[in-house]
C-alpha cells in the first residue's frame, strides 16, 4: 500500500514534472488558491487544472479544487501590510504559507502521511523559504510530514514546460495575485 501524499498544485503548468516523480505515492492533487486575482484568472487556471489532471487520468477522488469565499479574504488579512513588497518578498512567503497550511489541514484530515507542494518548480520561487515553512507546518500539524522536492533541480522547470507546450495547457503571465500582475 502506497503511502498518501497531498500536493498542492498552483496550476496545470507547475504539476506537469512533479506529477511524474509521485509515482511511489497515492497522490492527492489539491488545488487550493485563494491568492488568484481577478476571478475569471482563477476559474481559468482551476479550470485548466481539472482538465488537464483528467486528461491524464488522475483518478477523480484524487482531484481536489478546496474554494470558498472566505479563504479569499483570509489571505487578504494575512498579507494586509504587505502589498508593495516586491515579487519574491514577505509577501508571497504568507503566501506560501497560507496555501500549504491549507494543504496541511486537508492532509491530516483524510490521514496523509505527506504534504509538499508544486511551486518549487518555479524559479520565482525560493525553495529554501517553502521548505522552511513546510517543516514549521509538520511540526503543527503532526504526524503529517513535509516531504521536500525541489521540482526545478536536474532542469525540472525546463521539463515542465516541455510536458505543458505539448498538451498547450494555458500559460498565465504572472504568479497569481493582484499585486504581481506585470503592469
Amino acid at each position: 500500500m502506497k503511502d498518501k501524499l497531498v500536493l498542492h498544485t498552483c496550476c496545470a503548468i507547475c504539476m506537469c514534472y512533479p506529477k511524474t516523480m509521485l509515482d511511489e505515492y497515492e497522490t492527492i492533487f489539491y488545488f487550493y488558491n485563494p491568492n488568484i486575482h481577478p476571478i475569471e484568472e482563477y476559474n481559468r487556471r482551476r479550470d485548466e487544472f481539472v482538465n488537464y489532471a483528467n486528461s491524464i487520468g488522475i483518478e477523480e477522488h484524487n482531484i481536489i479544487v478546496d474554494e470558498d469565499h472566505k479563504y479569499v479574504e483570509k489571505w487578504y488579512e494575512d498579507i494586509k501590510g504587505f502589498e508593495d513588497e516586491p515579487e519574491k518578498g514577505n509577501r508571497c512567503n504568507i503566501c506560501f504559507k497560507n496555501r500549504m497550511e491549507k494543504s496541511f489541514a486537508y492532509a491530516k484530515d483524510v490521514g496523509a502521511k505527506y504534504v509538499t507542494t508544486v511551486m518549487t518548480v518555479s524559479p520565482h520561487k525560493n525553495s529554501k523559504t517553502i521548505e522552511m515553512v513546510g517543516n514549521a507546518l509538520a511540526k503543527k500539524y503532526s504526524p503529517v510530514e513535509y516531504l521536500h522536492f525541489d521540482f526545478k533541480k536536474q532542469d525540472g522547470f525546463k521539463k515542465t514546460n516541455i510536458i505543458a507546450n505539448e498538451a498547450n495547457l494555458y500559460r498565465q503571465h504572472y504568479c497569481g495575485c493582484e499585486f504581481s500582475i506585470r503592469k
